[in-house]
């Protein structure tokens, strides 16, 4: 898997794409929100995916249309989840400064290529357009209204829907030249001149093959002529080894300032509602009588705010 491969999301799709959805990320506009989130995505801190996060100067995609990712319940089988950096509470000065309007193009263009592929009208749903099944672009809290299965309100009542879809429809944002950050899932192998030992490099890790049943696995799995790429000396690999571990200190980094960024209070009142029926479900069959909704409602959300307050502390 990728660097920014979110560690919660389901491979393939049970119905065929029909929606672009739109959310805010609920964290500050800035050149590094997309990459952050997408990491934060990806390192399994929490039950939620995107397919792409967009901020003023990149769109970085995080899953293929192909497969659904975790946003929007009710609208995750078939729809194509975009994440924008900033809040569902900005106004209209706040959609119209110059992050905002780079980032809406960017977002566009990326939009209209998937939708175009998919088949999907370049068009903004009503909520009845929506319940009755048709395809186009929807907010999050359209998918909230409709299916009432979480009470997100992203991308706000300020967001600049006709504007954005203009940008989507006339195709401007299209003929710029869009800065795409894939996800980074190349593997190479490479071999210990001294030693022999198959390594496995990654953008962020070094690790030794340390059996030859392992690497005639890793040969199946990827596809590979039963080779290595290259041969190094001891030295350069622990040389690509140390430089792995710097990318990866800084991801863990950008993910710390990332999620210490985030209002605690905001994410515990919106992740509450979607695992509240699921966790009061489980523990009525596990033999807890008694317990209201808002009980478990409460315990969650206190145990939402434990978590980002620890992180905070290891940060």
């Amino acid at each position: 898997m990728g660097t920014y491969t979110p560690a919660h999301y389901y491979e393939g799709r049970e119905k065929d794409l029909r929606l672009i959805v739109i959310h805010t990320m609920e964290a500050p506009e800035g050149p590094q929100t997309a990459e952050n989130i997408a990491a934060y995505f990806a390192s399994g801190a929490v039950v939620a995916s995107a397919h792409a996060c967009v901020d003023q100067d990149s769109v970085v995609v995080c899953l293929p249309p192909s497969d659904t990712a975790f946003a929007a319940p009710g609208a995750n089988a078939d729809g194509y989840q975009i994440e924008h950096a900033g809040y569902a509470s900005q106004d209209g000065a706040g959609w119209n400064d110059a992050e905002s309007k780079s980032m809406l193009k960017l977002s566009a263009a990326h939009a209209r290529e998937i939708a175009l592929a998919a088949g999907i009208p370049l068009k903004h749903l009503t909520n009845a357009e929506l319940a009755a099944g048709e395809a186009g672009f929807v907010g999050h809290n359209q998918v909230s209204d409709v299916y009432k299965r979480s009470d997100h309100w992203d991308p706000g009542p300020d967001f600049p829907w006709d504007q954005y879809m203009d940008l989507v429809n006339n195709g401007e944002a299209a003929t710029e030249e869009t800065p795409i950050v894939q996800e980074e899932d190349t593997m190479h192998f490479v071999r210990s001149a001294q030693t022999g030992t198959i390594f496995a490099v990654t953008p962020t890790d070094v690790v030794a093959m340390t059996n030859a049943k392992l690497w005639g696995d890793i040969v199946k799995a990827y596809g590979l002529s039963n080779s290595y790429e290259v041969t190094l000396d001891n030295g350069d690999i622990a040389a690509i080894a140390a430089d792995a571990a710097a990318r990866r200190a800084r991801l863990v980094a950008e993910v710390a300032a990332t999620v210490g960024s985030i209002d605690p209070e905001k994410i515990a009142g919106a992740i509450a509602p979607a695992i509240v029926p699921p966790l009061l479900d489980a523990l009525t069959k596990a033999g807890a009588a008694g317990l209201t909704t808002d009980q478990v409602r409460d315990a969650a959300e206190q145990a939402v705010r434990t978590v980002f307050a620890d992180a905070g502390k290891e940060s």
